[in-house]
């Protein structure tokens, strides 16, 4: 609370510094620095000393209403008449200043008509209100700036909600497919169900300590993947060929975690899971023209029933089309083919 009240002093102190900067560099040009070409230098300095405080009334009064009496949606009209009758009043007041403090010892001769006089009158009043309009303009654009402010960081905070959200979602997808391969280990009582649970363990490493980053390097990715990888071969035997290349220089590259996995996890779980002939996988990652470029290609199931639309709708790749949309926006290309192969293309903009 103490912390709390501090912060808000502070606040306040910085406004009120602001404004008062403001009012000493407007009274220094309106004052010292136009009485250089003025006769009478001293004069001038007096005179805008003695306009100033029918401005400074002006102009806040006029962001009283602006702040509050114009957010009065049901009123809309009052505030414009409020805004119409305190012209009308600071530049009758500001004649009036003129009037009776400066024109008897600056300009007698300006006493020649009356203090009503209305031309004389529409001059202060935009005498007055050319002051009041910047004061407007920068209120307004600051105001403009912090709703930006305010917008964007709504946005980032809900974008990365949404991307916990998302990897939340691949975590306990990745761990029960993969428990599922351990079970079917164990139920054979395989003595690769400890170098499976090994390599769980290095898998699930990654994914506490690295996934909640915004950007990983490449390198890191694809030593997951192959740890992937290894725990389908476990699975697989000798019928899994899988092909795992990847050309040209990638350690400068970052990207988003978890963004291939769920790839390559589609195409063992939806392309030939329940084959029992020989399968194959090939994953390419390679970079061309400033683009990263992942391919993701499969044999299919020869069983009509293993190979559904799941493939092309699965939680892991509805979850990873969301995040490239959030993530990369207009910079990504996703391709997904399904013929005689499953193939996957992506490209990212690096």
């Amino acid at each position: 609370m103490a912390m709390l009240s501090i912060s808000t002093s502070y606040s306040q102190f910085k406004r009120l510094l602001r404004h008062l900067l403001f009012w000493i560099a407007y009274y220094l040009y309106d004052g010292p620095i136009s009485s250089i070409i003025e006769a009478d230098p001293l004069s001038r300095i007096v005179i805008a000393a003695i306009a100033m405080p029918v401005k400074i009334a002006a102009t806040y009064f006029t962001l009283y209403l602006m702040t509050t009496v114009y957010h009065d949606k049901s009123r809309p009209v009052r505030f414009y008449a409020y805004l119409f009758a305190s012209i009308i009043f600071f530049g009758f007041m500001q004649r009036a200043v003129s009037y009776h403090l400066i024109y008897p010892k600056y300009y007698p001769q300006a006493l020649d008509v009356p203090v009503w006089y209305l031309p004389k009158v529409i001059i202060e009043t935009f005498g007055v209100y050319s002051v009041v309009a910047i004061v407007v303009v920068l209120h307004v654009g600051k105001q403009w700036y912090s709703s930006q402010q305010e917008k964007q960081q709504l946005k980032n905070d809900k974008l990365e909600a949404e991307l916990k959200l998302l990897k939340a979602q691949i975590h306990p997808h990745f761990l029960f497919n993969t428990l599922n391969n351990l079970y079917s280990l164990t139920v054979t009582r395989s003595e690769k169900a400890p170098e499976i649970v090994h390599k769980l363990s290095e898998l699930l490493s990654y994914m506490l300590h690295d996934s909640n980053k915004t950007i990983v390097p490449l390198q890191k990715e694809i030593d997951y993947i192959e740890n992937y990888i290894t725990l389908e071969k476990i699975r697989y035997e000798d019928r899994l060929d899988v092909s795992l290349n990847v050309f040209n220089a990638i350690r400068h590259i970052q990207i988003a975690p978890l963004l291939i996995l769920p790839f390559v996890e589609n195409s063992f779980k939806h392309g030939f899971s329940n084959d029992i002939g020989k399968v194959w996988v090939n994953i390419d990652i390679l970079t061309s023209d400033n683009q990263l470029i992942i391919k993701v290609e499969n044999s299919k199931s020869q069983t009509p029933s293993a190979y559904t639309n799941e493939a092309l709708g699965g939680i892991g790749l509805v979850n990873v089309r969301k995040r490239l949309e959030l993530i990369y926006k207009d910079r990504y290309e996703l391709n997904i083919m399904d013929e005689e192969t499953y193939l996957v293309i992506l490209k990212i903009e690096i």
